[in-house]
């Protein structure tokens, strides 16, 4: 690739340099980073000798000084110069422009793939829902999430299987069942006219408005628990029906929302698996039993605390069932890694977790990862599903989808009504995704829909526009007939290079390094953000540089191959970020 080409070339001659101005045949481990100029005047890139003073004994800019003098740079390099303690590099700029997008334009949708994770199987996690509730705009960042960090590490050469824990056993599903049956009077989703989730989901609230006036309630949760996992048909008919109009409903968002998954786990049939292998911990010592009947696991020398395992009434706990569905799951994807994205507050659970397998002695917990992402946020405040406080995921992509909705007419008010319904779901898609993706994952968001799909500032649709701005550029090249003839397809790359053009074509060259370094976090945010430097480079580009109306035939044809290269780039990116790339908007 040419930004290995670029990296490596520069590091070889630097190293040469160093040599033949210091006498120092090597540069050791000292990093070697180019980085864009605050100012295109003083050069294109540059180097920072402060890691080499140290190596050499000499001041920085004493280092860049010399080292100017005797650099021989091979191409796409043209010249360098000493600025203080940085050692800045011009670079051939019409021989660079070519190179990105020959490059950019051969690879395809190749474009920014890596071997990074060849060979490797990653097993992914996310979403891990309640039957007791419908999906909410904490789930929504989870999914999409989850979503974008498959295709970031499947275009990083992993395989990826992505997974779902459903959540469907347990108190807090048993407090529904409780709900049902004295409130529900019979009733169905159909009958009520409600989504299957939100109908469940209406009845947790319920129980836990109840619940606050009748503590009773909860001691009937837990006895209608006890009677679940010995298997009562008639528990178990009720929960089955009541999980179908849940799952049901969450499929319906899972399309809405454009997420999928290879394999589905639910907790009711792995936590018997997690039971056996406690019970096999105790006879083995590795945990003990309270005069109660629990079963605890002393962590403390982990620098964790004791946790219960398994109830005096012998039910299983989360983490019981976690353990099982680890092993069950390592024993049928063979996985290399296993990666659990969840929201911060269960930073302190994956931590017990991977101590436990590490405990009772799986040797591959080592290779587990907790991706911990921060908490969203509504203006008001934290969401609170007992409460009824929350913004459901299908209420979300409504509020949205109308606010998309408007903007459209706005620009289009003789839109046609099917047209309209695929651009507004495009761009509401867009706004909410790129609205969660581009924050890093240790912050918190506060959502705001309104600010989420404006067409300016840090936005999905500011990214989107973009690409639609350069698809109606290359459309009107192809529909005229000036350009279209075999005279005005040579383009010439001699005559691009100016400050706009060469901005645009190192953020061009650096995508591929945006896409790695979003896998090697497990960041989406360092692909967002680059896309958002790419879209506002572009659009500065556009302004300082006419291109269908440019002075020759030949700089019109090689402005064209830069627009290419430009859309392919927002799209793959957009792609990988689970967006779609809207040729009109």
């Amino acid at each position: 690739m040419l930004e290995d080409d670029v990296r490596s070339g520069f590091r070889a001659a630097l190293a040469a340099a160093v040599g033949a101005a210091f006498g120092e045949a090597d540069l050791g481990g000292v990093a070697v980073e180019l980085a864009p100029t605050p100012d295109a005047s003083v050069g294109d890139l540059g180097f920072g000798c402060f890691p080499l003073a140290k190596l050499l004994r000499r001041r920085p800019a004493e280092i860049a000084a010399r080292l100017a003098e005797v650099i021989q740079l091979p191409s796409p390099f043209r010249k360098a110069e000493a600025v203080g303690p940085y050692l800045n590099v011009f670079l051939d700029r019409p021989v660079f422009l070519e190179r990105v997008c020959r490059e950019v334009l051969e690879a395809g949708e190749a474009y920014g793939d890596c071997d990074l994770g060849r060979g490797q199987k990653v097993a992914l996690e996310f979403s891990s829902p309640n039957t007791n509730k419908p999906q909410h705009l904490g789930h929504v960042r989870n999914n999409v999430l989850g979503m974008a960090l498959a295709r970031i590490l499947e275009a990083a050469g992993y395989r990826v299987i992505k997974v779902n824990l459903i959540n469907d056993r347990g108190v807090h599903i048993c407090q529904t069942m409780v709900a049902y049956r004295r409130w529900g009077g019979g009733a169905t989703p159909q009958s009520a006219g409600r989504k299957g989730d939100h109908f469940v989901g209406d009845l947790y609230v319920r129980f836990s408005q109840e619940a606050a006036k009748d503590a009773a309630l909860h001691r009937e949760a837990q006895e209608l628990l006890v009677r679940w996992e010995r298997g009562e048909p008639d528990v178990l008919a009720l929960w089955r029906t009541m999980n179908g109009w849940v799952l049901e409903g969450f499929e319906a968002t899972y399309r809405r929302l454009g997420v999928e998954f290879d394999r589905v786990y639910r907790e009711s049939e792995t936590y018997q698996h997690g039971r056996e292998i406690v019970l096999r911990a105790l006879e083995a010592g590795q945990c003990y039993r309270l005069p109660d009947g629990a079963v605890e696991a002393d962590l403390t020398p982990d620098g964790l605390e004791k946790k219960i395992l398994l109830r005096r009434d012998g039910t299983s706990v989360y983490i019981t069932q976690d353990l099982g569905t680890a092993v069950a799951r390592q024993a049928e994807l063979g996985f290399d890694r296993m990666y659990y994205v969840v929201a911060s507050e269960q930073n302190y659970h994956f931590r017990v977790l991977f101590a436990l397998l590490r405990r009772f002695g799986y040797a591959w917990a080592e290779h587990c990862r907790h991706v911990s992402y921060g908490m969203v946020y509504l203006p008001e405040g934290k969401m609170k599903s007992r409460e009824g406080k929350v913004v459901d995921a299908d209420d979300l992509m409504d509020e949205v989808e109308a606010l998309s909705e408007a903007a459209i007419r706005e620009k289009h008010a003789d839109i046609a009504p099917d047209e309209l319904a695929r651009r507004r779901r495009q761009i509401a898609l867009g706004a909410i995704k790129f609205y969660l993706l581009n924050v890093n994952l240790d912050k918190d968001i506060t959502f705001d829909p309104a600010a989420s799909v404006s067409f300016e500032g840090d936005t999905g649709p500011y990214v989107q526009y973009s690409h639609t701005r350069i698809c109606g550029i290359l459309r009107k090249a192809r529909e005229s007939s000036s350009l279209s003839s075999p005279s005005s397809g040579r383009a010439d790359f001699s005559q691009l290079g100016n400050d706009a053009e060469t901005a645009l074509g190192l953020l061009l060259m650096k995508f591929p390094s945006a896409v790695r370094g979003a896998a090697e976090s497990l960041n989406p945010a360092r692909l967002a953000g680059h896309l958002l430097e790419t879209a506002r480079a572009f659009a500065q580009f556009y302004h300082d540089n006419p291109v269908l109306q440019a002075e020759t035939p030949g700089l019109v044809a090689a402005r064209l191959e830069l627009c290419r290269a430009t859309q392919r780039v927002l799209q793959r990116g957009l792609e990988l970020l689970g967006i779609e790339a809207p040729e009109q908007m």
